[in-house]
């Protein structure tokens, strides 16, 4: 196996194909060390399953094969990338393995892997989250960028402006933490916006968070709907007394759906939930 470390994404971008695509929501990082500190943030990758979605000139790949894992999948959309990892997979032991897919329509429970590692494509980043979000249990970890102003919607507190549904799904399936900001000029070609990488790990032991997730989405949707009037008239399709349910959970009549916290959405969806199995 020849010396990964000779080879680097930008040559690979140079070598073969020198373009990005604005349809993909293509924003590649070239930057080494940046790679090395967003594969590093993972932990210890020895022997794991590792996925990657859209490697584009691979700057994450060939960091995350520079690790002892014991295999990567990269899922591929664009045609002239899967091209690129097929002739260069020969170079990796047998440790790469390229997928050309719609990563929207791709079943990770395909491969299994154990850790997901990725700079999202921005155009479908949001969407990728909560396609996995349903089975986020069967991973150990996600280190996953995103837009600034997306990934302050995951780790948003509620009583604060980014707080809403995602923020609220995001914590109901895993512990959310911010790692670090990266400015668009780390990026070809540079985006508008600065980007970040958050950490998610996933509760493996749910109990009371075991609820349906299509049900508390939908349950969110509506509460989040009007997030400048009181939560109490959205909360009307789902209890008789919306007022007595928000008292009894410490707030008035006045409350607004981000003032309430992920604990207390999720106690009041269950006792909804159970009123509606009874």
């Amino acid at each position: 196996m020849p010396d990964i470390s000779a080879i680097s994404a930008k040559t690979i971008f140079d070598e073969f194909y020198r373009k990005t695509s604005k349809r993909f929501g293509q924003n590649f990082l070239f930057n080494e060390s940046i790679n090395r500190k967003i594969v590093s943030s993972a932990g210890d990758l020895s022997s794991k399953v590792v996925a990657e979605v859209g490697p584009g000139p691979g700057g994450l790949t060939l960091e995350i094969l520079k690790q002892d894992v014991k295999r990567l999948y990269v899922i591929e959309y664009d045609k002239h990338w899967v091209e690129t990892w097929r002739q260069l997979q020969h170079l990796f032991d047998g440790k790469l393995e390229v997928i050309e897919c719609d990563a929207l329509k791709f079943d990770m429970k395909n491969i299994s892997p154990q850790i997901i590692i990725s700079n999202l494509p921005y155009n479908i980043s949001t969407q990728l989250l909560c396609k996995w979000l349903p089975e986020f249990d069967l991973y150990e970890k996600l280190l996953l960028m995103f837009q600034k102003e997306v990934a302050e919607r995951l780790y948003a507190t509620h009583g604060t402006k980014a707080y809403g549904k995602l923020s609220v799904l995001a914590q109901w399936k895993s512990k959310v933490t911010k790692k670090f900001d990266l400015e668009p000029g780390s990026f070809t070609p540079p985006p508008k916006v600065k980007s970040t990488v958050v950490e998610f790990v996933p509760f493996k032991e749910i109990s009371s968070r075991d609820l349906d997730f299509k049900m508390f989405s939908n349950f969110l949707t509506d509460i989040f709907a009007h997030r400048r009037k009181k939560v109490e008239k959205s909360m009307q399709k789902y209890f008789d007394n919306p007022e007595s349910i928000l008292r009894q959970f410490g707030y008035d009549k006045n409350t607004r759906a981000e003032d309430i916290s992920v604990e207390d959405y999720l106690s009041m969806f269950a006792r909804r939930y159970e009123q509606t199995k009874a």
